[in-house]
């Protein structure tokens, strides 16, 4: 999709004022260009790709495109082809034992980098298991531990698996407390601009630890699962203060540059320096799919060495607390996306966690990531978009091609 210069232009112009920038989270027409270039909207680290680029052969299969879902309880029924061309997806990959069997475009190019959204959260989830596995860190032990400018606050008693699993019970959360991304009131947003996402029309800007600080309990952990990027920015500064690295670096030193990366990917970084690892990664649809198949068997297809242990994808797919899932909002959405499913869970920065033991992540606008570690399987996807019924559609292939 060709978008002329002086179009380019007016649309570089509007998200570079500091009082529109809150836009570029909301999909629209000026979104479909600027989410395939978000390193013209933010500064950039770049996630540094090595050694050969790891091949995945083509077994095309177009029944793909045949297979049926209910977008919802009540829809009528239709097919992933149909789907695809009549959304807002911008392309998607399925990749089965390793062999791409599925993959079309349709507003952007193979080539094309395009920001995940929060399936970046996965990252530092990722990241956290396994230097927790190594003994670098406790995933048991406090948050304050690790960042030691919240010493004294409501995070000396929130642990770091709880803050992995979105189930802290503070305030100030992303979903749950109305236009939280919106309201420059809310404890969301203020987060949002002492870090310098986004801009208060006056101009102030607090502190992000006075901000951080702040944060109070209003339930116990575990109470429920409350979706927040305030949880994964907390991560990833534990995952930068354990390596005495950015986010960059250490995510391309354990798995970006050991997984035969097709490209570099890049993650966006606020003026201060702070890494947006939960919202603004960025890569070719390919390499989103070969870092999902990390997670599955056909990890060997991409690497020399085994990424995330058997023990890590076992964690995902047996320690969530079904019971917590529905209490809070992203849950209630999973439950209503995945409606021929019960007993949904969440894990370390994952959405969805099914009984059989795939699991799900997804991003604003409609961009996701599918792994089916027992099937050999990865989907992958973005789009610009508010439908939300792709997990739908990605759910059915996998039912389908587990069959």
């Amino acid at each position: 999709m060709k978008i002329s210069l002086k179009e380019k232009r007016k649309i570089y112009s509007y998200y570079n004022n500091p009082d529109n920038i809150v836009q570029i989270q909301l999909a629209s027409e000026m979104t479909l260009d600027v989410w395939k270039n978000i390193s013209s909207y933010f500064s950039t680290n770049q996630i540094l790709r090595d050694n050969e680029i790891s091949v995945l052969n083509e077994k095309i299969d177009e029944t793909i495109g045949e297979i049926s879902f209910k977008k919802t309880r009540n829809s009528k029924v239709t097919s992933v082809d149909n789907f695809f061309k009549e959304s807002n997806m911008d392309s998607i990959i399925v990749i089965k034992n390793g062999n791409i069997t599925f993959e079309k475009y349709k507003t952007m190019k193979p080539r094309d980098k395009h920001n995940w959204f929060s399936i970046g959260k996965t990252v530092s989830g990722t990241l956290i298991a396994i230097l927790n596995e190594a003994n670098k860190l406790d995933i048991k032990k406090s948050i304050s531990t690790y960042i030691p400018e919240l010493k004294g606050s409501e995070w000396d008693n929130i642990s770091v698996e709880q803050t992995m699993d979105m189930a802290t019970g503070l305030d100030s959360t992303e979903h749950e407390e109305k236009d939280a991304r919106m309201n420059p009131q809310s404890g969301w947003y203020r987060w949002a601009v002492s870090i310098g996402l986004f801009n208060n029309k006056d101009g102030s800007r607090e502190n992000v630890f006075k901000v951080l600080r702040e944060m109070k309990r209003v339930k116990s952990a575990y109470e429920s699962f409350e979706y927040n990027s305030i949880n994964t920015f907390i991560l990833e500064m534990i995952v930068e203060n354990i390596s005495n690295q950015p986010l960059n670096e250490i995510f391309s030193e354990l798995v970006w540059s050991k997984t035969g990366m097709q490209n570099d990917g890049y993650v966006a970084v606020t003026k201060d320096f702070n890494s947006m690892g939960f919202g603004f990664i960025s890569s070719t649809l390919r390499d989103l799919g070969r870092y999902g198949m990390i997670f599955t068997p056909s990890w060997d297809k991409i690497t020399h060495k085994k990424i995330v242990s058997d023990d890590i994808i076992r964690s995902i797919q047996t320690e969530g607390k079904k019971e917590i899932y529905a209490n809070g909002t992203v849950g209630k959405v999973m439950v209503d996306s995945f409606h021929e499913d019960r007993d949904l869970s969440n894990r370390y920065q994952w959405d969805a966690v099914f009984t059989d033991g795939d699991f799900y992540k997804g991003g604003v606008g409609g961009q996701g990531l599918y792994v089916s570690p027992s099937k050999d399987l990865v989907i992958a996807w973005f789009a610009t978009g508010t439908e939300h019924h792709e997990e739908t559609m990605a759910r059915s292939i996998a039912k389908e091609l587990g069959k």
